[in-house]
């Protein structure tokens, strides 16, 4: 057996024991670590190039990974309040993005400065929310642009959507994590913003464009957002780069999409105190 494989990826030690054959000194940590291999090794083809793009292509084992991501399918609407199951947990960067470019309709992440949130249901991974700065370069409702916040991306597992409930008159009542979750959000994305980037300018708003062709922003309007107007209805992006290259030119930035707006309370105090933040949750930030 090569005990020199590196230990992270390593089986347990009883599976190296169980596997070890005395008789055959010989026998390469293959035959053990074969499953390990697999999982390190690209994906098929045919999924290579599927979403990717530029993006690095995920591993045999970070696809398997990814396509149970948010797997749901016991969750009962009426084992209690919505408000008390749901939670939101500072993501990984890389994985949020492995799961925005595999089942978000656009198929694409961001780029620039960004905070991913896991959104969690009952404890259960259910979804994934994305704030990033947004790409602006003048006032967006009066407000300079380095003091907006874009939710650029949410997905949610269709294991939790789509759900009702009846109250005591027998009447019925949709129930939203989607709604829940971003609300949750607008109460802390100011801090995590300002932990992870501090040198940042305040966040005075949070901003979303929705695509009609994909939804009419009801989530945010359950969540207190303004529509502020439309826009799109052309392609752009496709100018050269002043250091060369050229935009990209996604055929959805021909859809008209509503702009939502949400202020943030001026009374939300700018920076928390970092001192109960895991050590987990400041080495996401860090990201």
């Amino acid at each position: 057996m090569n005990k020199n494989f590196p230990a992270e990826l390593r089986p347990p030690t009883s599976d190296f024991n169980a596997l070890e054959s005395e008789d055959d000194e010989s026998s390469p940590w293959l035959l053990d670590s074969q499953a390990l291999q697999d999982a390190l090794l690209p994906s098929p083809v045919h999924l290579r190039n599927r979403f990717w793009g530029n993006a690095k292509t995920p591993t045999r084992g970070e696809l398997t990974w990814i396509e149970s991501f948010g797997k749901y399918p016991k969750f009962d609407p009426t084992a209690g309040k919505l408000s008390k199951r749901v939670e939101l947990e500072i993501a990984d960067l890389r994985q949020a993005t492995q799961i925005i470019v595999y089942y978000h309709y656009l198929h694409r992440g961001r780029t620039m400065a960004q905070l991913p949130y896991w959104v969690k249901l009952d404890s259960i991974r259910v979804g994934v929310l994305l704030f990033s700065l947004p790409r602006l370069s003048v006032p967006l409702d009066g407000i300079p642009p380095m003091n907006v916040l874009e939710l650029a991306r949410m997905w949610l597992s269709p294991d939790v959507q789509g759900r009702t409930v009846f109250d005591s008159q027998g009447i019925e009542h949709s129930v939203s994590v989607a709604s829940c979750a971003v609300g949750k959000a607008l109460e802390r994305v100011r801090q995590d913003w300002d932990a992870k980037y501090p040198h940042m300018p305040d966040i005075r708003a949070i901003v979303s464009w929705a695509d009609t062709v994909h939804h009419e922003g009801t989530i945010y309007k359950a969540s207190n957002f303004a529509a502020m107007g439309s826009s799109g209805g052309g392609l752009h992006g496709s100018r050269r780069r002043p250091n060369g290259g050229r935009d990209q030119l996604n055929s959805d930035y021909a859809n008209n999409k509503t702009r939502f707006l949400y202020l943030l309370r001026k009374d939300v105090p700018k920076s928390s105190s970092t001192a109960t933040r895991t050590t987990e949750q400041l080495s996401l930030m860090a990201q």
